[in-house]
């Protein structure tokens, strides 16, 4: 029974890093953001091709069956990723709020300088047209 897990953690584990590689080289995941995912996949291979060093996890944090090091592992991994996509999203949100403003005030800034415009008739214009939206 053991070594069917530890063959389906092996399975996996080579799954994963495999999926990530390919979400890298169709740039659908970037080099920036692989890294947390290739370092966990290549860990749990490590740990389900090395029965002793799995077994000497498992010993040494007490857990009497040692492929549960491997669930615990993957649900560490989970909460890790999460955790770093956390901060990555409230990063571009804060961005993403600053580009607004920045948007905001250079509306009103040509806003301005077209109502200036306007004023002086015989002032030579160019047309000055308005951002594209594309909302």
């Amino acid at each position: 029974m053991t070594e069917r897990i530890e063959i389906v953690a092996l399975i996996v584990s080579i799954v994963l890093l495999l999926v990530v590689l390919e979400l890298v080289r169709r740039r659908k995941l970037t080099e920036e953001y692989s890294f947390l995912w290739i370092l966990s996949s290549l860990l749990l291979l490590a740990l389900s091709v090395r029965r002793e060093i799995l077994h000497a996890v498992a010993r040494w944090l007490g857990v009497y069956y040692p492929p549960i090091v491997l669930v615990m592992l993957l649900i560490v991994m989970v909460f890790v990723a999460s955790l770093c996509f956390s901060v990555i999203v409230s990063r571009q949100r804060q961005q993403i709020e600053r580009l607004i403003e920045e948007t905001a005030i250079l509306s009103a800034e040509l806003r301005d300088l077209r109502a200036q415009m306007a004023s002086r008739p015989n002032v030579a214009r160019t047309d000055v047209r308005p951002p594209v939206r594309t909302d």
